[in-house]
């Protein structure tokens, strides 16, 4: 059996502790396991140890029990609220009395204080008091009002009203019930139970032979505060009250309103059977003029449990659907929401554009897609970014990918199970992924991994819109958009008998093909700024040699591949410094140039000339390293750089052999290193460096001359 969750109340006070543990217990103890721990017994009790979560009475009790609980453990202090119980004792009180409002701190006293104004009790002259407060209050003032601590209350005091312990505000349990992932309906169930304390309240207030006009408006103050548009009729079934948040929805105003039989104002809504029989009315989709509303009704008991009258509360359809996407986003924090559109693909290259611009026709259908691209090109990007610019925005945006999940849970995950459908099931069952995307968009990426028995329940869902349960037999309908990927080859799979053709034509009802990286040339170099900025907030600047390396190499790995060089290039590039061959990750450079990186090995500047030549020599460049610095030289002694295409005709017509660009610009960014020439600017050509002269007479004059000799000056 799953261990329940649990919640630790904690409290200054043991009344404010038991009464709130009550309180939890009543509202949510169906749930969860509710203990408490009163900071009058310092020591943590046993049985709160290990609570999922811990709810403090205040932010005074928050610092007291900082270090006696795990920092990992989830803590929320509460917000309060007054009890309604004996309210109408304040809002009885003339304007002008002077009254001290108890409590245990200066922060609760304040926070009383700042309730009762809320409630429009800005006639009275409210004095905070507390045991520790300095200088004490004013001695004539003769009543109190405090928040279940009377005895806190000064001796001289003739009069307390005593509110009773604050309560746990309704944001608090919206709070408590969107962490531990209880039941949505709760939120509405519980706001039902604030609703009714407040027209508790409003019925003895307008049974109370003291009521005045000054009285009936803090009441209208304390129901227009609920945002739920309420409405209330007697037992004659004569409107009683309508709040501004009711007159506002529907255009009818309380004037006109009030004392007039429902029927006459709202003739499509029937109470009758909460009057007569106390049956509640939950959730009622109903119609008002041209309008859909979610009504619920409640009664209004008096002590002897007869009714009194009803309330009834309107929410626009549209409202609780919202509300309903929210609660579902922010139970399903991790994978359900689309975090990408359109406007987040990166790149300028047509082929980019033309893709998304069919990309963004697909999305106002809800057909299949089906996306083909290579790994790394950013697949659910447009998926998600599919999903952002659709009719089904608002929905979630469930992912899956097969190649990451066994295939022996890949059924379950993906339709749910019933309560003991194999062994290890969850008690009471779990919705499937396609049950969680509801209105919204399931990711199926890597599509081509999954098994033949799951193509086959997936070709069913996608021609029936249902599902069922693994070891259920209820059929549950589904509105789903359906975007599968894949990195392979579909239709050779269905040749070998790998995937199943009326899959993959059902699949394939719109085809998107993502283009490789390698083929949008324009679009790498923006990616580099764009990660180099996104990461580490700077630009990476580039040499030519290096613009030219990254636009010629392949990318088998394709956006993923290029973002880790940048963060690699970011890593050992200095701020401000061009970034060159050298910079380069090891396996890129090895792939790029094999014949001459592989055989180039770091040279120690610090070597005299015999240990650079006796180097070239093992490596069999020494010729070539002469020949080519000899043709710079001639140049440079002209006060002219040699460029590239000249030297590599000169080369050509002195060995015989054809150099290439790619061969040449290797052999000069090797000079280069050893500092023997400098590769000047676009257009400035490349000269010959003083070290590269004094190499240069090293040469002719060494026992080399025999080799160099061979190739001629």
């Amino acid at each position: 059996m799953e261990k329940r969750k649990s919640i630790c109340f904690i409290g200054n006070h043991e009344k404010t502790t038991l009464t709130l543990t009550k309180q939890l217990n009543f509202l949510l103890g169906q749930y969860l396991d509710i203990k408490s721990w009163c900071l009058q017994h310092m020591e943590v009790p046993i049985d709160c140890y290990d609570c999922d979560i811990y709810v403090t009475s205040s932010y005074t009790a928050l610092s007291k029990i900082t270090g006696s609980i795990s920092p990992n453990k989830k803590v929320i202090v509460a917000a309060r609220t007054l009890d309604t119980a004996n309210l109408d004792k304040v809002l009885e009180l003339i304007p002008g009395t002077q009254a001290l409002v108890v409590a245990d701190s200066e922060e609760t006293t304040n926070m009383a204080i700042h309730l009762l104004k809320k409630l429009g009790t800005n006639y009275l002259e409210l004095v905070p008091y507390y045991p520790t407060i300095t200088p004490k209050p004013d001695k004539n003032i003769t009543l109190a009002i405090t928040t279940g601590l009377s005895h806190l209350v000064p001796s001289n005091i003739k009069r307390t009203i005593d509110l009773g312990v604050k309560s746990i505000d309704l944001s608090t349990y919206v709070e408590l019930i969107i962490e531990i992932g209880l039941p949505k309906e709760l939120i509405n169930n519980i706001s039902q139970h604030y609703v009714n304390e407040i027209f508790n309240l409003s019925k003895r207030i307008q049974t109370s032979a003291q009521i005045n006009n000054n009285l009936k408006r803090r009441l209208e103050v304390i129901i227009n505060t609920v945002d739920e548009a309420i409405l209330a009729i007697d037992k004659e079934q004569k409107i009683i009250l309508i709040n501004s948040a009711f007159e506002h929805l529907l255009g009818i105003n309380s004037f006109s309103a009030i004392d007039k039989k429902l029927n006459n104002i709202l003739p499509q809504v029937d109470l009758t059977s909460t009057l007569t029989n106390t049956l509640c009315i939950v959730n009622k989709i109903q119609q008002i003029k041209n309008n859909y509303y979610v009504l619920n009704a409640y009664p209004i008991l008096d002590t002897n449990e007869s009714v009194e009258g009803v309330v009834t509360t309107f929410k626009p359809v549209g409202q609780v659907q919202e509300l309903e996407y929210k609660v579902r986003r922010e139970l399903k924090k991790q994978g359900n929401i689309a975090k990408y559109n359109f406007s987040d693909i990166i790149g300028t290259s047509q082929q980019l554009e033309n893709v998304s611009s069919l990309a963004h026709q697909f999305a106002k259908t809800n057909l299949t897609i089906l996306i083909e691209a290579e790994s790394g090109t950013g697949k659910e990007l447009f998926a998600q970014a599919i999903h952002n610019a659709s009719d089904r925005k608002n929905g979630p945006f469930v992912a899956i990918n097969f190649a990451a999940i066994p295939d022996n849970l890949i059924e379950s995950e993906l339709f749910g199970y019933e309560d003991g459908a194999f062994t290890g099931a969850k008690k009471g069952g779990k919705s499937g992924l396609f049950e969680e995307a509801h209105n919204g968009t399931i990711f199926l990426d890597e599509i081509g991994d999954s098994g033949l028995d799951v193509q086959k329940r997936l070709l069913r869902v996608l021609e029936e819109r249902e599902v069922r349960r693994v070891g259920g037999r209820n059929i549950i309908p589904i509105d789903v958009r359906v975007i599968a990927a894949t990195n392979q080859n579909l239709i050779e799979l269905v040749e070998k008998n790998m995937f199943r053709s009326d899959l993959f034509y059902r699949l394939c009802t719109l085809p998107l093909g993502i283009p490789p990286l390698r083929d949008r040339e324009e679009d790498i170099l923006i990616f580099m700024d764009y990660f180099a900025q996104k990461f580490y907030q700077r630009k990476i600047l580039l040499d030519s040699s290096v613009k030219e390396y990254l636009l010629k190499y392949s990318w088998p790995g394709n956006i993923r591949e290029l973002e880790n060089i940048v963060n690699y290039m970011c890593s050992i590039v200095p701020i401000g410094e061009t970034a060159t061959i050298k910079h380069l990750p090891i396996y890129l450079t090895r792939n790029i140039t094999p014949k001459i990186d592989t055989a180039f090995k770091p040279y120690n500047y610090d070597n005299k000339f015999e240990l650079k030549a006796q180097e070239l020599v093992n490596q069999d460049l020494l010729k070539i390293i002469y020949l080519t610095l000899n043709e710079i030289q001639s140049y440079s002694s002209l006060d002219k750089g040699l460029g590239r295409s000249t030297l590599a005709k000169r080369m050509t017509d002195c060995t015989g052999e054809v150099y290439a660009d790619h061969k040449l610009r290797q052999l000069l960014n090797l000079l280069v290193r050893m500092e023997l020439i400098e590769s000047g600017k676009t257009k400035q050509g490349t000269k010959i460096t003083l070290l590269g002269t004094d190499f240069l007479q090293y040469l002719e004059k060494s026992k080399y001359q025999n080799l160099i000799g061979a190739v001629g000056k």
